[in-house]
């Protein structure tokens, strides 16, 4: 369509023109014998894309479940995994150094215990006993 000459100008339209080009063709209000192929697709289609973008949403909530299930079972045995390394180090490690310590601690008490009970019967001119 041609513009107009003046901005001023006043164009009539017939309606049956304007609703053709802008509104949507509205769904008959009755039954048909044979409902159109193309009217049956385009529900269909709405109800396929629908269903679609359900099913996407459903498998990516079950994706997300079974992740979210996989990392707490991942979580689980990290956390067995560093309580077993922790008792076996205590067991294994901690408890005979401080053992090894503990017997070389008494051994260190009664060598100097003897020692100091020499050097005090020597100074004091005691006899052994």
């Amino acid at each position: 369509m041609k513009r107009p000459a003046s901005p001023f100008t006043i164009h009539i339209y017939e309606a049956n023109y304007v609703v053709k080009h802008i509104a949507r063709p509205r769904h008959s209000t009755w039954d048909r014998e044979r409902p159109y192929m193309a009217q049956g697709l385009i529900c269909m289609g709405h109800c396929l894309v629908r269903s679609g973008l359900m099913t996407v949403v459903v498998v990516a909530r079950v994706c997300h479940m079974i992740a979210r299930i996989c990392t707490g079972a991942v979580r689980c045995i990290r956390l067995v995994h560093d309580v077993s390394i922790w008792w076996l180090r205590f067991v294994f490690i901690t408890i005979p150094l401080f053992v090894i310590g503990l017997c070389f601690l008494l051994a260190t008490i009664a060598f100097a215990w003897g020692l100091a009970d020499a050097l005090y019967r020597g100074l004091s001119h005691l006899p052994r006993s």
